[in-house]
């Protein structure tokens, strides 16, 4: 915002540079403190205030820093170059290393297109993990291209002339911070929950432009809607922008993630109005191919959903926008995770717990299906109970316990880390949620929305993915954030009283992925069949090898008038490989 905060920047008279990308929250108090030791500051920047926390402490500043940042510390003096990387990845880092040659970093794979000495191609081995799960490969350092890796989350490397090898270590592991006393009941882990959050929306505030808010209308994003309108409302704050309480949802008419009605319910609890955004998907077709070359990485589906939404935020002047990304992986917030708790004690638990999850999970549906599943989980339970009326069974029990599945652990490639994280000792339900945050979902939907609101220049803040509040929910039960018919119970029960109450109880979750389907079989059904008639190899890569089989199978379902969701998964993968070569 002023020539004062332009990179690359410099510190202690030329002896240290940085480039960097990302905010630290609490830079004010660190920036107080650091004057209490004697250093000053040309500029009002968090920039200036990380060189002059290297300079001070060297790489223990890292623990001090609550925010999100890649960055890169050229040291003169020492001829060293330090990179790290903010706890989980929020903003990326990615390099290339050629010993005895150079050491490359950016921030996006594209960039390494045009890295003179490296040729940017597709790792096959890597790819084939890839098309089988678009989750595997963000949590683990690796990309879909040979040598092009990832600084992990919470690591930072120090390059200089003489290494021929180059070692990512960890500065910050989750364990090493879990909380070891815990309030009792659920109430009260509730009330110590809110009040971290409540900080992390408040210090995710400080800002020299408006801070907006990204209000889907579902539970996450309306609860950071709720505190933040109401921190603006009760508190006075420095260094707040006084235009940030405005809400901004896009519409989706026709297609289910159109939530327009529980947006509008979250706004006027705290008496406020949505800024609602019109999709445009006029040219949808090139916008895609557009942000999927941009984006450069493997997805389940295109992101143009979600970027339409920062894109209607920065027509409409926001540059920053205030989202509620982390819960779900925390607090078994998706249908799939509920599924394995079911299962799971369906086998290795109690038919009291096999009944809990049964009704977590019939509430997960739309109303119009939920007695449908009831009986089935009714029809599962009763099995359940006859097995344990067994004899057979209890002797078996005894003599062989069953052993736990080996579900939610990594792919198997080797780690870029010196103290990988490994949760393959931890009972199921505790793996699950270590899995999905730190090395699976979690991971790659941090990327899809950074890059989302990245290429429509808005910047993300996360008050859920504050690291206090994390290794705080990573210290509680599961009983305390799974039960009682809910999943994410902490955070219902944290804002009882707080927000719109049928928001807050809702249960039957949309989300806000692209409706590949959908376009597949209407908008973009020429597109596709223009795309199948011009390539070849991927498709046959995706399909098993016969490329032309599985074209005319393509062409057979459109005649016979739709796609199923299985081919429409395969034709996606296929587009996404080669708009991203």
């Amino acid at each position: 915002l002023s020539d004062s905060g332009k990179q690359p920047m410099s510190y202690a008279e030329g002896r240290y540079w940085i480039t960097y990308n990302g905010e630290i929250f609490n830079f004010l108090e660190i920036r107080t403190e650091l004057q209490a030791i004697g250093h000053s500051f040309q500029s009002q920047t968090d920039t200036e205030v990380i060189l002059a926390s290297y300079a001070q402490w060297g790489k223990t500043c890292l623990d001090k820093f609550n925010g999100m940042w890649a960055f890169a510390i050229w040291d003169e003096e020492e001829k060293t170059l330090f990179l790290a990387r903010d706890r989980f990845g929020i903003k990326p880092l990615y390099y290339v290393h050629r010993p005895n040659r150079f050491f490359a970093f950016a921030s996006e794979t594209r960039a390494f297109k045009f890295l003179e000495g490296y040729k940017r191609e597709i790792d096959e081995k890597l790819l084939r993990l890839n098309l089988k799960d678009s989750y595997a490969l963000e949590g683990l350092g690796y990309t879909p291209f040979k040598d092009l890796l990832q600084l992990l989350p919470g690591h930072y490397m120090v390059v200089t002339r003489e290494k021929e090898q180059i070692k990512q270590k960890r500065w910050w592991h989750i364990e090493d911070h879990l909380h070891k006393e815990v309030p009792a009941t659920v109430e009260a882990q509730a009330e110590k929950f809110y009040e971290i959050f409540r900080d992390a929306c408040r210090i995710r505030l400080v800002s020299d432009v408006p801070v907006a808010t990204a209000l889907s209308g579902g539970l996450d994003s309306s609860s950071v809607y709720s505190v933040v309108y109401d921190i603006l409302q009760t508190e006075t704050l420095g260094r707040v922008n006084k235009d940030s309480q405005r809400a901004f949802s896009a519409i989706f008419p026709g297609l289910p993630q159109n939530e327009k009605e529980y947006a509008d319910a979250a706004a006027n609890y705290v008496g406020s109005q949505v800024h609602y955004i019109e999709t445009d998907f006029s040219h949808l077709a090139q916008t895609i191919e557009k942000e999927t070359a941009l984006c450069d990485f493997m997805a389940t589906s295109p992101i143009t959903s979600i970027s339409a939404v920062y894109k209607g935020m920065r027509a409409n002047g926001i540059t920053v926008s205030m989202d509620g990304h982390g819960v779900d992986e925390m607090l078994y917030g998706y249908r799939d995770m509920a599924y394995s708790l079911y299962n799971h004690s369906l086998w290795q638990g109690t038919s009291s717990q096999a009944e809990a999850y049964a009704g977590v999970l019939a509430n997960l549906y739309h109303p119009q299906d939920q007695a449908k599943q009831v009986a089935k989980f009714n029809h599962s339970l009763a099995e359940k109970q006859q097995r344990e009326n067994s004899l057979l069974y209890t002797l078996k029990r005894k003599i062989k316990p069953i052993t736990q599945s080996l579900d939610y652990l990594p792919v198997n490639v080797p780690s870029l880390s010196d103290r990988p994280y490994d949760f393959s000792k931890k009972a199921l339900p505790e793996r699950m949620v270590y899995f999905e945050f730190f090395q699976h979902t979690l991971p790659a939907l941090l990327r899809n929305f950074d890059r989302a609101s990245m290429i429509n220049s808005i910047e993300i803040r996360m008050p859920f993915m504050d690291w206090r509040l994390v290794t705080y929910v990573f210290s509680l039960p599961t009983s305390s954030k799974i039960g009682q018919g809910f999943t994410k119970l902490l955070l219902r029960e944290a804002m009882k009283g707080k927000m719109d109450e049928s928001v807050r109880t809702r249960t039957f979750k949309v989300g806000i992925g692209s409706p590949v389907e959908y376009w597949f079989n209407g908008a973009l059904k020429e597109w596709v069949m223009d795309s199948l008639g011009k390539v070849n190899g991927e498709w046959g890569r995706v399909n098993g090898g016969d490329a032309t089989k599985f074209k005319n199978s393509v062409f057979e379902a459109y005649k016979s008038g739709k796609l199923s969701p299985e081919m429409v998964r395969k034709i996606w993968l296929g587009m996404n490989v080669e708009l991203i070569r």
